[in-house]
């Protein structure tokens, strides 16, 4: 049985090509992963030829050695060709600006990756050189990473099964989700396809934000080493669930265009564990909805320390800390286990 070994970030995987299987050297791990009990080296089973598909709707992709393979050119959805810095608008050309923000993509694909090595990571840009993106693009992207058509684009061959949207739009009120994205997650949703959104890094209830309070939506809260929301972190009744963002104190170590790692903090950083996350729970069970999809990862949650993740009772960080090993021991048991509550 021929496996290989992959470094990344202080973690050694072990992939079985033969079996699909994959474990983790546990001594290894990174603090980030270790909270959220990646499944043991014993191994997750996965269809080998029918790996999930994540779609990173970000800055686009960049090379980097350890995503070979993995990794696919999308599409490039952002309209000004100014802010997208190659002189000619939406184009099937999906390639990061260099330096700035162009890195971030990168980053939140590394992180999926290290959850699960399987997945397809397809790059769909929509956020430009000033790291900023429009409701128009956002929009599209997210519709076209889904595999629904967008008018002088062409069908995404790799429709995604879980989106990952490491951003909030700063070009729409913070009033809510904006409709015209709402009415998009409706149709993405009803294609069969999770979507994880960060829940912002402004300090405020993530239910402001686009697309974090959108109906549908994972958002996904951060928290710290010691298992509590970071200062840093959106909150409140849209937030689904958190996950390890980290702080000044304990970053996160990404992935960088080209080779190499970096330390960075915030949601964005969070949002991708779980979309790992729910392309595990996918590969184990294809036929699960995005509803399903939600709902296990709830049930499955840690308890915050010390119960609730912030002392103010108000920045509720929704049902726990991200279970990965708990949720696909529970997908293995769906629907048995639709009834019950989220653990608290």
């Amino acid at each position: 049985m021929k496996t290989k070994g992959v470094w990344w970030a202080g973690l050694t995987v072990t992939v079985s090509a033969a079996l699909g299987i994959w474990g983790v050297n546990r001594a290894e791990v990174p603090w980030n992963l270790n909270s959220i009990h990646l499944p043991p080296a014993s191994g997750v089973m996965f269809a080998a030829a029918h790996p999930v598909t994540v779609a990173i709707l970000d800055t686009g992709m960049s090379e980097q050695p350890l995503l070979d393979g993995v990794q696919r050119a999308g599409y490039d959805f952002v309209t000004n060709p100014r802010n997208a810095g190659d002189g000619t608008g939406r184009d099937p050309n999906p390639l990061a600006s260099r330096g700035g923000a162009g890195g971030h993509g990168t980053a939140v694909a590394g992180i999926v990756h290290s959850v699960n090595p399987q997945a397809r990571l397809v790059h769909v840009r929509v956020i430009g050189r000033a790291n900023m993106t429009t409701l128009a693009d956002a929009r599209d992207g997210l519709r076209w990473a889904a595999g629904l058509d967008v008018p002088g684009a062409p069908r995404n061959p790799f429709p995604a099964r879980v989106i990952n949207a490491s951003f909030s739009l700063n070009t729409v009120p913070h009033t809510g989700c904006a409709p015209a994205m709402q009415r998009a997650v409706d149709e993405v949703l009803a294609r069969g396809t999770v979507i994880v959104a960060s829940a912002g890094n402004l300090h405020i209830p993530a239910a402001r934000n686009t697309p974090a309070g959108c109906r549908g939506v994972i958002a996904v809260a951060a928290t710290d080493d010691r298992g509590r929301r970071t200062s840093y972190s959106n909150w409140g009744s849209a937030v689904a669930l958190a996950a390890p963002g980290g702080t000044a104190r304990e970053g996160v170590d990404v992935l960088r265009p080209g080779g190499g790692e970096s330390e960075l903090t915030g949601t964005s950083f969070a949002a991708p564990l779980v979309a790992g996350a729910a392309s595990l729970l996918l590969a184990e069970r294809p036929t699960l909805s995005p509803a399903a999809v939600t709902r296990l990862l709830e049930q499955t949650a840690q308890p915050f320390a010390g119960g609730q993740c912030d002392a103010v009772s108000p920045h509720s960080c929704g049902s726990g800390i991200l279970d990965v090993g708990a949720a696909v021991q529970a997908a293995r048991s769906w629907p048995a286990l639709a009834s019950l509550a989220p653990r608290r």
